[in-house]
């Protein structure tokens, strides 16, 4: 068994790209009363265990170390450290922070002091290439990773629940709910996770015994929902969305925003919205529907 130990009985250990907000992460944990070290190599992680054993009783119990993985050479001695630390009689619990391109990028962007003669130079390729490179050089330790918090979505108070559960022992519970909403173009497109526009489908308005109605009509809503493209759009978006909020439910994000829109937001849009909402909620997924435009007068479609 190896000498080198430590009073705590949990250790975080924190991975990730740069600009991810490691850093961020762990000014919360520290505030949530964890031990914590910045950007420590791998190898450094038992001796900074070791010399903390004298003082900082009051938050013994729990370290974060927020890791520097600058080459290959440190990715392979990850490849123990779980073992190692569980010699020292700790729980160790790897989590691995990511964002998405354009994240990453603003982020970068903000943090970089310019430098003359930058401009014009392929910088940014440059830089996403060197994103690419990180990607491929930390695989393995995302792949090991105990946790996945992905920063482009989540805030630090965010993670930090998501870390000090894992660090319990728990999964932190998230009940994404679906948010699912008709609008109509015309009254402009809100923002949302999934907008989709259903101008594809033949528009009941030119129907006139369909016109008066809405998509929460029968026959308005058989007519929309008989067109072999819609039968084929309505059964891909049930399948995204039942992927996407299994996947937002892992990442602890509150709610997944769908947006289907027409013309007008009355006829097409209202009839998908309801009967992706309604297969939805029978298949146990808490699912809030809203249309946008429904009570808007004077629709041209």
């Amino acid at each position: 068994m190896h000498t080198e130990n430590s009073d705590a009985k949990v250790v975080v250990l924190i991975a990730g790209y740069r600009f991810a907000g490691k850093s961020l992460v762990l000014q919360h944990l520290e505030q949530a009363g964890f031990a914590c070290v910045d950007n420590l190599p791998p190898g450094m992680v038992f001796g900074y265990l070791s010399h903390r054993r004298a003082g900082d009783s009051g938050r013994a119990g729990r370290v974060a170390v927020a890791l520097d993985i600058a080459d290959s050479d440190e990715v392979e001695s990850m490849q123990g450290i779980r073992e190692r630390i569980a010699e020292t009689g700790c729980t160790c619990r790897i989590v691995f922070i990511e964002a998405g391109e354009t994240a990453l990028a603003e982020r970068a962007s903000v943090s970089r002091v310019p430098e003359s003669g930058d401009r014009g130079n392929g910088t940014e390729s440059v830089a996403c290439s060197m994103r690419d490179a990180e990607r491929a050089r930390l695989a393995r330790v995302r792949a090991a990773a105990d946790l996945v918090l992905d920063s482009s979505y989540a805030s630090p108070a965010e993670e930090r629940d998501n870390i000090i559960a894992l660090a319990e022992g728990k999964r932190r519970q998230v009940r994404t709910v679906v948010e699912v909403s008709s609008f109509g173009y015309k009254f402009g497109a809100p923002a949302g996770d999934i907008v989709v526009d259903v101008r594809f489908i033949p528009n009941p308005y030119y129907v006139a015994t369909l016109r008066p109605l809405t998509g929460k009509d029968k026959d308005c809503s058989d007519y929309v929902l008989s067109n072999e493209n819609a039968k084929i759009a309505l059964d891909a978006l049930i399948r995204l969305a039942r992927a996407m909020q299994s996947a937002y439910a892992l990442q602890g994000r509150p709610a997944l925003r769908i947006r289907i829109g027409c013309t007008g937001g009355r006829h097409r849009s209202v009839a998908m919205v309801e009967a992706l909402g309604t297969t939805l909620a029978k298949g146990n997924i808490d699912t809030h529907i809203v249309h946008r435009d429904l009570a808007q007068t004077g629709h041209r479609m």
